[in-house]
Formats: structure tokens, C-alpha cells, sequence
């Protein structure tokens, strides 16, 4: 499938300067004195530049660099997921960025992999701006230790048993297949199955965890905080729905263990970011059920601390939005279908956001709290198609791949929050 060729970026990138600053029809954020751009942005295969893909034969073309660099640059803090093992890419990113000196990485190492086994191997990054934001002692992944993964064998032995034996008559049907392709008797190789597991065991990849602080103005008290980075489960539809559902409660469960460990928390912030590869109609059956969801964990953590996922949120005086589905529900993937990618605040009180404050996002001044997402998929179609956005384009199966492995086939999503003293 052909990617967009220069003279088509050029349109692109004359469509996005033809709008001012703060007048974004597709969610660029615009830097501001008094505030911060965090941003979550899932960066498909973010490896090295050269490197072949399956959909193309070389890299990134020239306008998907300077358009994530774009983005990029309009944020002060970005979790990325999707960093490949090899970093050129993500340097080659960072040295691209308006301000390049201005801008500081953390980066994980391989998480998910076995060595020898896995070629997918993934690192998570933090990629932040050191004039206004600070990083501070802490790093850590997140995991279950062998004690708990054993003990939780032990507990659902019979449905593990039954997992197993499931993945067993699986596989035999595979072996067939197989044959029947080396013999020429089916002409596509069939995949492997997965192993599908009733009850969570570990995470597929290991979030990662580090420490920052957003600088205050004069004598103010910086926002401290640790950053949560995760790419949850995924996969075709062999994979179990409700495994991916498990894999974010036992994030979720993890985030509000620690919070309520107030007397032990490095920092009494948490802010996750990622891809929680959330497929909205599995995980809620409705919006009521979300914002039920949320006020329960809200009454579980108690007094002083507060939980807020925005983009599983529906805000009554919000109204449609880039990347929104036109009911005010946000989609982060580049197909508009669904709402992969969070970030969720489990705060001290006062300290960032409250549910109650969604309604009220980016009504109360320039630099007061805000969230919104990039959805660079209008961008295109309007720049290339003249269309009112991507759902409208005429065969969008198509559209999308042209662009989903240059650029990325998730949106960034972004939060602004004010500057302590500012």
C-alpha cells in the first residue's frame, strides 16, 4: 500500500498551518507558559529509522517524522510505548524536536521478552522537557513475584488445567493446518494460537514506573508524581476479551493498592499513561457503567485522594471533539473505533483533577486543566480528501493503511495541567 507521497504532506502540513494556535479543529495542544502537555502516544514500531516493515520497504517517510515531531513539541512530557529495541529511532525523534537540548529521556529495557524466543521485544519511554518538569529518585517496573504467581497457580489449578488443555486441542488442529500448507493442500499459513488463560497470571509486557516533578513558579511546591507507562494485552480476535479486561484490573488494583499506601508512597500522585488496548463495548457495556466504575473506586481509596480516567468519561458539557465519535466519548485509535489509550490520575486531593472536573475541561482558563486528542486521522482526510473527517472518507479500510505504519495507528491523547504558582 503506498504511503503519502511528498506533495500529499505538503497539503497535510498546509491544512494544519492554516489554523491558528488555539484555533486546533483536529487537537494539536498549544505549549503555554502557565501549564503542561502530558501526553500518551503509542508509536507504532518506534525502532530504527531504516528499518523494513511488513506494509512498506524502508522507514518512516520524511513528513511522519516531522509530523510526530510536530506533536512532540507542543508537549512537555510524552509516554511512549511501542520503543523497539533498537533506540535510533526514538533518538532520532528527540534530536528532531524544537528545542532538542530542552529534552531528557527514560527508557526502559525490553519488557515481555524472552530472549532467544520473542523478536517483538518493546521498551517504554518517558521522553519530558527538563525546564519545566524534573525527574526525581524513583524507577521501578511493575510485577507479580514469583511467590504471587505461584499462589495464584495453586488457587485456580483446575482452570489452568482446563486453559491448557484448550490451547493442547488447539495446537493439534494447527499441526494440521500446517501440513495441509507444506503440502500446498491451503494456501495461507495459518498462526499460531495463543495460549488464553481464564484468570490473570502476570502482564503480557511489564509497565514501567519513574518519579517527576512539575516545577512551580517563585516559592510554589512542585506537582510530584510518579508516571505509570503500559502496553497491556493485544491481540486478533482468537484472544480472549476478558483477558485484556483482566490485565487493566490488575493494573487499576495495583494503582489503588499503592495510593492507599499514602504513609509509603515516594510521591502521593500517580498518573498512568498507555495503551490499555481497552475495547470500550467489552471492558462497559455503557457509559453508566464507566462512570459507576470510577465513583467506586473513588469511595474504595476513601478520604483525600481522588481517581479520574477522562477519556473513559463522557462529560455532559463537552460535546463532540477531535477524535471523538460525535457523542463526546473520545477514540484514540486511528480508525475512530475504539479507546485504547488512558490516562487515568489516582491524586491527592486538589492535587489533579477530579472526576467532577471533566465537565469543566478547558472552560476555566487558558492554562486550567484540559484533555483532548490529535487525531491526525481528520487531518488527513480533510487535507487529502476535502472530507469533514476520517469516518467520512470512502474507503477508509484503505485510507488508514497508508498512513497506520508511516505515522502510527493510535492518536496521542494529552492532558493540560496548570503549573503549581503559576
Amino acid at each position: 500500500m503506498a504511503r503519502f507521497a511528498e506533495n500529499e504532506w505538503q497539503d497535510i502540513f498546509a491544512e494544519l498551518d492554516a489554523h491558528g494556535a488555539t484555533d486546533q479543529p483536529y487537537g494539536l495542544p498549544e505549549r503555554r507558559e502557565g501549564s503542561v502537555i502530558l501526553s500518551s502516544f503509542n508509536i507504532r514500531a518506534l525502532g530504527n529509522p531504516g528499518t523494513r516493515t511488513p506494509a512498506h520497504d524502508e522507514g518512516r517517510t520524511q513528513g511522519a517524522w516531522d509530523l510526530l515531531a510536530r506533536y512532540i513539541s507542543r508537549c512537555d512530557f510524552v509516554a511512549i510505548q511501542e520503543v523497539k529495541d533498537d533506540l535510533s529511532g526514538l533518538r532520532r525523534l528527540k534530536e528532531s524536536l524544537d528545542d532538542a537540548d530542552k529534552y531528557a529521556l527514560v527508557v526502559s529495557d525490553v519488557t515481555g521478552a524472552r530472549p532467544g524466543i520473542d523478536t517483538t521485544q518493546e521498551r517504554l519511554a518517558f521522553l519530558y522537557r527538563w525546564d519545566k518538569i524534573r525527574r526525581t529518585e524513583l524507577a521501578s517496573d511493575i510485577t507479580f513475584d514469583r511467590r504471587s504467581v505461584l499462589d495464584t497457580i495453586l488457587n485456580k489449578w483446575n482452570a489452568f488445567m482446563a486453559d491448557f488443555e484448550a490451547h493442547d486441542a488447539a495446537m493439534r488442529v494447527y499441526e494440521i493446518k500446517l501440513q495441509e500448507h507444506a503440502d500446498g493442500l491451503r494456501r495461507s499459513k495459518p498462526k499460531k494460537p495463543p495460549i488464553i488463560l481464564s484468570n490473570f497470571l502476570t502482564f503480557i509486557r511489564t509497565p514501567h514506573v519513574a518519579s517527576f516533578q512539575v516545577r512551580g513558579t517563585d516559592d510554589a511546591d512542585p506537582l510530584s508524581f510518579h508516571a505509570v507507562n503500559a502496553h497491556l494485552l493485544y491481540g486478533d480476535k482468537s484472544k480472549s476479551a476478558e483477558e485484556r479486561k483482566m490485565e487493566f484490573d490488575a493494573l487499576v488494583d495495583w494503582l489503588r493498592w499503592r495510593t492507599k499506601a499514602e504513609d509509603r508512597l515516594y510521591h502521593k500522585n500517580i498518573i498512568a499513561f498507555g495503551d490499555m488496548n481497552l475495547e470500550f463495548d467489552e471492558r462497559y457495556t455503557n457509559q453508566e457503567d464507566a462512570d459507576q466504575e470510577i465513583k467506586e473506586l473513588n469511595q474504595d481509596i476513601g478520604a483525600g485522594f481522588k481517581v479520574n480516567f477522562p477519556f473513559l468519561d463522557v462529560p455532559a458539557k463537552r460535546g463532540p471533539a477531535p477524535g471523538g465519535d460525535g457523542k463526546g466519548r473520545y477514540t484514540s485509535t486511528a480508525r475512530m473505533t475504539q479507546t485504547y489509550d488512558q490516562i487515568g490520575f489516582f491524586g491527592h486531593e486538589d492535587a489533579l483533577p477530579d472526576h467532577d472536573a471533566n465537565d469543566a475541561a478547558g472552560a476555566n482558563g487558558a492554562n486550567e486543566f484540559d484533555y483532548g486528542v490529535f487525531a491526525f486521522a481528520d487531518l488527513f482526510a480533510r487535507a487529502l480528501h476535502d472530507t469533514d473527517g476520517f469516518l467520512t472518507v470512502p474507503d477508509s479500510v484503505d485510507f488508514v493503511k497508508r498512513f497506520e505504519h508511516d505515522v502510527s495507528d493510535h492518536h496521542p491523547i494529552w492532558v493540560r495541567l496548570p503549573i503549581p504558582g503559576a
